[in-house]
């Protein structure tokens, strides 16, 4: 882990560093004001956000990096995820089937899904050859509750 400052810090891409992960987001979040249950959402939404990009953004690769930032705006939780992985858009809506017996649903879609489910909003960029993918999490209320 390489951390340049209080809010941007560089981890490896693999799926042992997301409890890591995790814990800095939560941290921060809460430091931040952000209710408990929102944490909650955020953690999960980032989890799923990093296990695609080391699984199908990397592939596996062992020598892949994530670029972490956050921050407070207002009434919001901003965190960026960058990576140099293959172009991958996680805000592209999923559909899953619920009404199909799981044992027979198809492989993958349900983290988005969650993820579009658990966040207020999404936003995917690709620069510089970069991956960027912010998910904003209000920190008081839901997009879902009045």
């Amino acid at each position: 882990m390489n951390e340049s400052s209080a809010n941007f810090v560089e981890f490896p891409a693999t799926l042992d560093e997301l409890t890591r992960i995790c814990d800095r987001i939560r941290e921060a979040a809460r430091a931040s004001g952000m209710t408990e249950s929102n944490i909650w959402k955020l953690e999960t939404s980032v989890d799923e956000a990093c296990t695609n990009i080391v699984c199908y953004g990397y592939c596996g690769r062992k020598d892949g990096k994530l670029w972490i930032q956050w921050r407070r705006d207002n009434d919001s939780f901003l965190v960026t995820i960058e990576d140099t992985g293959i172009p991958f858009d996680q805000t592209q809506p999923t559909t899953p089937d619920f009404s199909q017996d799981i044992c027979k649903r198809p492989v993958g879609g349900l983290g988005r899904y969650i993820m579009r489910e658990l966040l207020d909003d999404m936003v995917y960029q690709r620069k510089q050859n970069r991956n960027s993918l912010t998910l904003i999490k209000n920190l008081f209320t839901d997009k879902n509750k009045s």
